[in-house]
């Protein structure tokens, strides 16, 4: 297939991207970013780093950060939970081996020796559960960026990385299906940063990501596009043709783990206060794994909807009740094409539109990429009202199982669960 021609594209954001002023405003953030690490991660205090001092530091790794704006400048949208950010940080803070394999990764130079260090880091927390590590390299890659801006994409994703590098044409050495992350973050860094700047994107890795994420240059590598609901701009994700379902049916393993979930969110709920309803036809496999008290587990949905609307709301996977509203509603994906889930939340949406409940999809942590593509189909960007996205929120199996081990839970309101949810544009 034939490239289109960037030149006028790039020529345009040369024009309109005030580089050094951007580049001065990302020079005093990574000082701050390089402050905190020093003084606070790898500081000889004992006492925990506050939340207030991570949330600083949260908005210049992630666009997604407490406190952030459309106007902000932070590296990019991490799908890292708040709260997890915060453990994040204490756990370098608290653990000298972790964090000074983080802060040597920050600081060396030499790319074979860097990615040596990242595949370290990914062997040593393989079992951390922490969002540290994952197959996207998000995370690491935002430490990297915050830290040096100048020679680190905001680019932070592989699978972003990879598209790229596949659109522009780029040679880089290796693939995504042999080579390790840490080599994969490395090198995807070099051959894009170098390779733009070949092609007249010139200045610092910031500025050269903030091209590829220019929206007439994101909807020729990504597919992603913008259109007008009636007085409000709203984005849309076209998969590439070639992006087909396996539809296989998820294994027994994958329908325990699905189960087991459910059946925590159930408890988290009951905990919380909430009476809980359940399918009809999950009951006999959920409470295998929760047990609720008398009165908690609704035998009929007490909602006075029509039947099309009831017959749908039955069927979501788990609902947290309070007297006759539902104030939260789940769907744990399980299946390869996340579809199911979303598809019931849409038909929600749908027939009601002026609902006011709280959605969410979980899944597993790697399945977070897809999820996030999927909602911003046009099918569920074009709804009446607002978009599913706005909506409905991604929880990970990591998130709903910390969630639950909360030892002050009982003194929690649901509100707790927004510092783990991940929200698409």
């Amino acid at each position: 297939m034939t490239k289109p021609n960037l030149a006028p594209l790039i020529a345009e954001f040369n024009q309109d991207y005030d580089a050094d002023a951007k580049d001065q405003v990302w020079e005093k953030q990574s000082k701050q970013f390089r402050d905190f690490w020093e003084k606070r991660v790898l500081g000889s205090s004992s006492a925990p780093i506050t939340d207030d001092e991570c949330d600083k530091i949260i908005r210049i790794l992630d666009r997604n950060g407490k406190g952030n704006t459309k106007e902000s400048e932070a590296v990019a949208k991490a799908m890292v939970p708040q709260g997890a950010w915060r453990r994040m940080f204490n756990e370098f803070h608290a653990n000298n081996e972790l964090g000074t394999l983080v802060t040597a990764i920050l600081r060396e130079v030499d790319p074979e020796k860097k990615a040596g260090l990242i595949d370290k880091l990914y062997k040593m927390n393989a079992k951390g559960g922490n969002n540290l590590t994952g197959p996207s390299g998000n995370t690491v890659s935002a430490f990297l960026a915050a830290y040096d801006p100048v020679n680190n994409l905001s680019v932070i994703s592989l699978k972003h990385r990879w598209a790229l590098i596949e659109f522009l044409g780029l040679k880089v050495g290796l693939t995504a299906e042999k080579d390790s992350v840490g080599k994969a973050i490395v090198m995807t860094n070099i051959a894009l940063r170098d390779g733009l700047d070949t092609l007249g994107v010139k200045g610092s890795a910031r500025t050269k990501s903030r091209f590829c994420y220019r929206p007439a240059m994101t909807a020729l590598w990504k597919g992603e596009h913008t259109v007008k609901v009636a007085d409000k701009s709203v984005n849309v994700t076209i998969p590439p043709a070639d992006d087909k379902e396996d539809d296989k049916a998820a294994s027994k393993d994958e329908l325990r783990q699905s189960m087991k979930i459910q059946g925590l969110i159930a408890r988290i709920g009951e905990t919380l206060g909430f009476k809980i309803w359940l399918p009809r036809g999950d009951r006999g496999r959920v409470l295998t794994v929760w047990t609720p008290h008398e009165g908690v587990l609704l035998d009929d949905l007490p909602v006075g909807y029509d039947s099309s609307v009831i017959k749908t709301i039955e069927q979501i996977d788990v609902l947290w009740m309070r007297k006759r509203s539902i104030v939260r509603a789940f769907e744990v994906e399980h299946t390869t094409s996340v579809y199911s889930g979303l598809l019931r939340m849409a038909d929600l949406v749908a027939l009601l539109p002026d609902i006011n409940i709280k959605l969410h999809i979980v899944a597993p942590a790697a399945k977070r990429d897809k999820v996030m593509q999927e909602i911003q189909r046009p099918v569920f960007s074009l709804l009446e009202g607002r978009t599913l996205s706005e909506m409905c929120t991604f929880l990970s199996y990591d998130s709903i199982e910390s969630i639950e081990k909360e030892k002050l839970l009982v003194h929690m309101s649901d509100s707790a669960l927004e510092a783990f949810e991940e929200k698409a544009d």
